[in-house]
């Protein structure tokens, strides 16, 4: 962890042609701390992460860092929705995060095996990954991520492809790797249940702008926009 960080979102806009699919005025993520993404499909969920990430350029605005370290520093992973897998073994699809990294033979084999055994999946280090199916595919890639001592950690959708049993395992998993890293959480979910347990806070977008923003309970519990009980009223939450 390279120290306490907050990410400060002001004006961020993406636009295409005519159409506006992302509008964030003012924000502020703290490192230490997780946030869950809400909202129906459509709202800019997944466009937001992007540019957190770095993978898609805004076309207004900026995501800037105050705190320990600049931006050009801060080390970012980013899970999208659609996960990729290898055709080789399981192992080396998560061992792949640390190539050219400066780390023994024997300490690689063991954070690879460790990250595997936080979502489930030891026995598979020697199976291809081209026999998995999603949710086993999703449960490596998120392997990949969690064997690397990263600052932010950005994911879409992580769980969609998995049962409740796979679903619990992997949120386990990210809350003790947040413990443990004091790294920046933020995970884009379609489900308010799951933004209660996993959060500490949760943005809500609707139409590419932010309509709720508070604690996790507070804005599942009382959301205050006509979007966000719109959007909670087909939920049991």
């Amino acid at each position: 962890m390279s120290g306490d960080f907050t990410l400060k979102v002001h004006e961020l806009r993406k636009q295409y042609d005519d159409r506006v699919v992302l509008d964030v005025d003012d924000l502020a993520l703290e490192s230490g701390r997780s946030y869950a993404l809400v909202g129906p499909n459509g709202s800019g969920k997944s466009t937001f992460l992007k540019m957190l990430a770095g993978v898609e350029d805004q076309t207004s605005g900026f995501v800037d860092v105050e705190g320990d370290v600049p931006r050009s520093a801060l080390s970012v992973g980013y899970m999208p929705q659609k996960s990729y897998v290898f055709g080789f073994s399981v192992f080396k699809n998560v061992a792949m995060a640390l190539a050219g990294s400066s780390l023994p033979k024997d300490e690689v084999r063991e954070r690879v095996m460790r990250a595997l055994e936080e979502v489930g999946m030891t026995a598979f280090a020697d199976k291809r990954g081209s026999g998995l199916s999603g949710g086993e595919s999703q449960r490596v890639a998120l392997a990949r991520m969690l064997v690397k001592d990263l600052d932010v950690l950005l994911f879409d959708e992580p769980t969609a492809s998995m049962d409740i049993a796979g679903t619990l395992l992997v949120e386990q998993a990210l809350e003790r790797y947040r413990e443990r890293t004091g790294c920046l959480l933020v995970v884009a979910t379609h489900a308010p249940s799951q933004a209660r347990r996993i959060a500490d806070e949760t943005v809500m977008l609707s139409a590419g702008r932010v309509v709720e923003f508070g604690t996790t309970d507070h804005v599942l519990s009382n959301p205050t926009s006509p979007e966000g009980r719109e959007f909670l009223s087909y939920w049991a939450v």
